[in-house]
């Protein structure tokens, strides 16, 4: 399926998906329906048209350490948002990135099975979600049924059609798996027969109480394996990034301390270091603004200050002050630019004096034809 089908069951959607791409009211955008609706399709073709830097993360993928990665997008879709770990951090870091998004204004979008109310995240989370624009992918009615089945098997008998159309197909999924299957065999499988059969099957294969002790054991043991290789390949993305922080100027002493400690500390630790990371990168944007050259001439920071400043802005632990700091010396430059400087002061005055003269001049002129000076005169 290359083209949108549209229909009832994603009418919303699609109209939330064409409002988002011209606007940034609809933020986030959080698109649920069940599995096979659609939403993946919808959102690719979301990233498609959008016009701007876009990345979409499946949620089972979805890493902390890489959140400087993910806040420089204009265009991040978060899919399958049910399936996302609940470990530490990364609940914490979806609410970072959420929060980012929306204070930027720019564009994140959500898919989930479900409505965000039955996420198992946390309050703010869902807060936060349902702030923005939530709409749902519907199960087929029957005028959907009939449109997206034409649409997708224009060349297949009017037979087969009608069977399909008749079948309880309810999501996109189910039309594609039931027309690949009737091109195959030339006529129509019911579902309802098909579910029978495959219950009959699940109820004869029993599995005894030793099977179900060794596959617990396999899975527990794949889960260890896959979890320490995992943190060990974590921890060696940790590291890599410091380096390269460090190499650019900025103080890694807090992440240094956990680099070696349990691993969810460490995650936890790295990114809320990024956070400041970028919050330092916006200040010193900020702090490059004002003129400093001016206001140590006016004697309102010195040379030593100025040196602790450009300090503070590669150390995470100063963003605090950084930020007071600066504000304040952009009050005290707007106000030295609503002062008149000495240039100014001195023009005014000559100017003051010249027209003064003038006017004095012209006061103290004789009009010798005036009858009040001939009168004199003559006497």
């Amino acid at each position: 399926m290359s083209e949108i089908i549209f229909g009832n069951f994603n009418a919303e959607a699609i109209k939330a998906i064409k409002k988002s791409l011209k606007s940034k009211e609809i933020n986030p955008l959080y698109i649920h329906g069940p599995y096979g609706s659609g939403k993946s399709f919808l959102v690719q073709k979301m990233e498609e048209e959008y016009k701007g830097k876009s990345i979409t993360i499946e949620a089972t993928k979805f890493e902390p350490s890489l959140i400087n990665e993910y806040l420089d997008y204009d265009l991040f879709i978060l899919s399958d948002l049910e399936l996302l770990p609940l470990r530490s951090p990364i609940p914490e870091t979806i609410f970072d990135i959420l929060s980012y998004y929306i204070e930027k204004k720019k564009q994140i979008v959500f898919t989930s099975d479900r409505p965000p109310y039955a996420l198992k995240l946390s309050e703010r989370i869902i807060s936060r979600i349902e702030r923005g624009v939530t709409v749902k992918i519907k199960p087929f009615d029957k005028t959907s049924r009939e449109k997206v089945i034409k649409t997708l098997c224009k060349d297949l008998p009017p037979k087969i059609i009608n069977n399909l159309i008749d079948e309880d197909i309810e999501t996109i999924s189910q039309a594609i798996g039931a027309i690949k299957k009737a091109r195959v065999l030339g006529y129509v499988v019911k579902r309802k027969e098909e579910r029978e059969k495959t219950k009959q099957l699940l109820s004869k294969k029993t599995m005894g109480e030793f099977d179900n002790f060794v596959n617990d054991i396999r899975e527990t043991f794949s889960e260890t394996i896959d979890r320490s290789a995992k943190e060990h390949k974590l921890r060696e993305e940790y590291s890599s990034k410091m380096y390269v922080w460090k190499m650019k100027g900025f103080n890694t002493d807090c992440i240094k301390k956990v680099i070696d400690g349990p691993i969810d500390k460490l995650t936890s630790e790295f990114v809320s270091f990024t956070m400041d990371i970028q919050r330092l990168i916006e200040l010193q944007r900020q702090y490059g603004v004002v003129n400093i050259k001016n206001l140590l001439n006016m004697g309102i920071l010195s040379k030593e200050e100025i040196k602790d400043i450009e300090k503070a802005l590669f150390n995470p632990d100063k963003t605090d002050w950084l930020s007071i700091r600066i504000s304040e010396l952009e009050n005290q430059e707007e106000e030295l630019l609503k002062k008149p400087t000495e240039v100014e002061i001195k023009e005014a005055k000559k100017e003051t004096s010249s027209v003064n003269i003038d006017k004095l001049t012209e006061e103290l002129k004789i009009d010798l034809n005036a009858n009040s000076f001939r009168f004199l005169k003559e006497f």
